[in-house]
């Protein structure tokens, strides 16, 4: 299992003085932070992993295993519904969900990073299944199998820029655009919802080819 293996790749980002929603704050730091190194662990695993959620899988352990390793005060709890998600929990009896994580692959074959059925960022808008209805912030990592992280970065504003266009069931607006973020992500966007207030989105990619 990629989670067991030893951790000594990880690109540091600097802490810096945590006030409001310092918690949150942390796991987009130690996402950022884990997510080059559980790349290059994946890369020379000789594990074949032919569905999506199997290499979440292995990420939630990973992720559960390096904040075991730095005494950190949140997990990662896999829940499988219409879609694979990574919820995070603080270590406080009964508590609640504080953050979420979307993992979607990007490749000729998949197109539901945006929509769909599965698609991930409309299944944050319509708040499909309940989910994440209760957050304000979460995450969504892309799996990059072909081509690049500007090609993807185009090509996904391209689609939501269709939608922006299109009659749909729900309302895409400028703002679900993706916008370089260089603190804690590759990118960010925000997306209105059906009920609830704005959800902001951290976008993470890796490459798993």
């Amino acid at each position: 299992m990629i989670g067991e293996q030893t951790h000594n790749h990880s690109i540091q980002v600097q802490d810096f003085s945590l006030e409001k929603n310092q918690t949150v704050k942390r796991i987009l730091i130690f996402i950022k932070n884990t997510l080059p190194e559980f790349e290059s662990v994946f890369k020379k695993s000789e594990i074949t992993f032919n569905l999506e959620d199997d290499i979440s899988k292995e990420l939630s352990h990973f992720f559960n295993d390096k904040a075991r390793s730095e005494n950190l005060l949140f997990q990662f709890n896999e829940k499988k519904g219409v879609d694979f998600t990574i919820f995070t929990f603080p270590f406080t009896m009964g508590a609640s969900s504080i953050f979420m994580i979307e993992a979607k692959r990007l490749s000729k074959k998949h197109y539901d990073y945006v929509s769909g059925r599965t698609g991930g960022i409309e299944r944050i808008k319509k708040e499909q299944d309940e989910f994440g209805k209760h957050l304000n912030q979460g995450a969504m990592i892309a799996y990059i199998q072909d081509n690049d992280l500007n090609y993807w970065e185009n090509r996904i504003n391209s689609w939501i820029e269709d939608l922006i266009k299109k009659d749909t069931d729900i309302e895409w607006q400028k703002n679900d655009l993706l916008i370089v973020n260089n603190q804690f992500s590759n990118y960010t966007s925000m997306h209105s919802r059906v009920s609830k207030e704005a959800i902001t989105l951290y976008h993470y990619w890796i490459s798993v080819n």
